[in-house]
């Protein structure tokens, strides 16, 4: 004969069961990308009334230090639009707030509404990317304290290491990106463009510079591929999944290729002055063809 189960037990199995979703937030500096492990958009008032695009994420198992202190992660991101890759190039990663977070949606597949109804997987801060390939982005998150004694925290190349517009690389104020800044409406565009008559900066003047674009209420970010003056056109580095249009608004940033000769104010790009005294590479590396 089987063994009973508890009455409890019973009406629970016989209860709708809610379905789990993961969330996932990355605070990264002037942009947070909010992801839900779903098929579909998903809207949860955690930190205002805000959506978790559908995307296709996943995390490994917590592994944990000796001492119980430091928790570490790694989160494969869908790359397969490069999305990820663009927001890679775009912003700086390392010390980025990452939260994961566990919701249940009701019996018709909504949201919480209540921005309090989760569970916290993980909360830590990103300590690099360490793979980026054409289907997923690797991201590693630690939560705690490590103790890193004589660790290499610059890199050391013949590239500068700063980003462009950052504390260190704006000493004398020469990138300063409040002023190396223009915002409007477009005219028109494409998946790959965005024209506007009032760019009327020089050739190439926003090259390696980012962009925000809004189109029906939907932001997205990405790298200025190429500018070109005569026809006041930005092509931007990945296409987006919908065309700008005459209503979409965009706000561009100046960028830099991170070069000693744009740093001196040599190129069209890159600080409005010379800013070598910033400058945060190695010039004296020989190259592979000198060693």
């Amino acid at each position: 004969m089987s063994k009973g189960l508890p009455a409890n037990v019973l009406t629970a199995q016989a209860a709708t069961q809610k379905k789990v979703r993961l969330l996932i937030s990355i605070a990264l500096p002037g942009l947070t990308l909010r992801y839900a492990a779903s098929q579909e958009d998903l809207v949860f008032p955690h930190g205002g009334a805000t959506t978790w695009t559908a995307k296709g994420w996943d995390f490994s198992d917590l592994a944990v230090d000796m001492e119980g202190t430091v928790g570490r992660i790694s989160v494969r991101l869908d790359n397969v639009t490069s999305d990820m890759g663009s927001y890679a190039d775009s912003y700086f990663w390392p010390g980025a707030v990452v939260s994961i977070y566990r919701i249940y949606l009701d019996a018709d597949n909504h949201a919480p509404v209540t921005a309090t109804e989760y569970d916290e997987v993980f909360v830590g801060k990103v300590e690099g990317i360490p793979k980026i390939e054409y289907t997923w982005m690797r991201v590693d998150a630690l939560s705690g304290t490590p103790i890193t004694r004589g660790g290499l925290i610059k890199k050391y190349g013949r590239l500068c290491y700063r980003i462009f517009g950052d504390t260190d690389c704006n000493v004398d104020g020469n990138a300063d990106l409040t002023a190396l800044t223009a915002n409007g409406t477009a005219d028109s565009g494409t998946t790959t463009t965005l024209t506007d008559i009032a760019l009327t900066e020089a050739d190439d003047f926003w090259n390696g510079g980012r962009v925000t674009i809004t189109t029906a209420a939907v932001v997205w970010n990405r790298l200025v591929k190429d500018f070109d003056a005569a026809s006041d056109t930005i092509t931007l580095d990945v296409a987006l999944p919908v065309a700008v249009g005459g209503t979409s608004t965009y706000t561009v940033y100046k960028g830099c290729d991170k070069t000693w000769a744009t740093c001196s104010h040599d190129n069209a790009w890159g600080p409005s002055a010379d800013n070598s005294a910033n400058f945060g590479g190695c010039l004296h590396i020989g190259k592979q063809t000198d060693l």
